[in-house]
């Protein structure tokens, strides 16, 4: 029963980020990002509300929230961020399968030196050996297939590549502020008190994330107009707000339970890698090459030693 309360934030986490990635594809381009975050925040801030009550029949929801600090605030911060770079990420071209994960490479690895100098988590060799080779096995399904230029002629080599570099430094921008943003969010949460229930907490948090992106998006949008553009939004709206919850809820249980920042992160995101290429490749029909599947088979060998430490 105990390993089943540790690793069950873990896997909800794992889930949660699963469907999280397939409402962020499916958000409709037409629609402003922040007009349909604020719908999704709306979404996300009922169900807590909700799922409050019945966690704590007769509860007082303002006195709980009255416990929460500063955290909750810059969780709103961080989450806006957070999830507009998802929705950038797949507009700008990226794969379910690669996107996500190459931000959460770098997320893995901030996270473990941050752990490390700032929460004085301890760094094994076991550790450091199975962060190591989930890393590489992560770079091995995510690194570019080999192209042949045999017959590509010197001009229009020349064209491609400054077109090249123009789209992936575009491609590149969600992936850094995903980065900056999760690990942020990480080391926010990792602070948000003990004492304070999970779902008030969070509610707070998402009344804050809604006041964030409806500021965003009168300064954003060019007509103004909030209502017409929420009826841009799809399914994705609100399915994006009970994911985010799902997270939200998991990521702050998953240090409750006891696990250390660069760990608990990291065995969530090579997890999510390996669910995320199988997803890619069933419902997206993403190539699931030779490399990629020896990649996850050393992530998976990543994420044994890391559970070893």
């Amino acid at each position: 029963m105990e390993l089943l309360i540790f690793i069950a934030p873990l896997l909800l986490n794992v889930f949660g980020n699963t469907i999280y990635n397939v409402a962020g594809k499916g958000t409709p381009e037409k629609v402003n990002s922040f007009a349909s975050l604020s719908l999704s925040y709306m979404v996300g801030m009922v169900l807590c509300v909700i799922l409050f009550f019945v966690t704590n029949p007769g509860g007082n929801i303002l006195a709980a929230v009255s416990k929460a600090n500063w955290a909750s605030y810059v969780l709103g911060l961080t989450i806006v961020f957070i999830d507009l770079a998802l929705i950038l990420l797949y507009r700008v071209g990226w794969d379910v399968s690669i996107g996500s994960l190459i931000a959460n490479i770098g997320v893995s690895l901030m996270s473990v030196v941050v752990g490390v100098a700032c929460f004085g988590e301890a760094m094994t060799m076991i550790k450091g050996g199975g962060i190591v080779v989930c890393i590489l096995g992560l770079y091995v399904v995510n690194s570019p297939e080999k192209k042949n230029k045999t017959a590509v002629l010197e001009g229009e080599e020349t064209k491609s590549n400054a077109a090249g570099k123009k789209k992936s430094l575009l491609m590149w921008m969600p992936v850094l502020l995903m980065i900056v943003a999760n690990l942020a969010y990480s080391i926010t949460a990792k602070v948000t008190p003990s004492d304070v229930d999970t779902f008030a907490s969070v509610s707070l948090t998402y009344l804050v994330c809604i006041v964030y992106a409806l500021l965003m998006f009168f300064i954003t949008s060019k007509n103004k107009n909030y209502f017409k553009e929420i009826k841009k939004a799809n399914w994705t709206a609100p399915v994006l707000g009970a994911c985010l919850v799902c997270l939200e809820v998991s990521t702050i249980l998953l240090f409750r339970v006891g696990w250390d920042l660069s760990v608990g992160l990291l065995l969530a995101y090579v997890l999510l890698a390996i669910v995320l290429v199988i997803l890619g490749r069933v419902a997206y029909k993403e190539k699931l090459t030779t490399k990629r599947l020896i990649g996850i088979g050393i992530a998976l060998v990543g994420v044994i030693l890391v559970s070893l430490a």
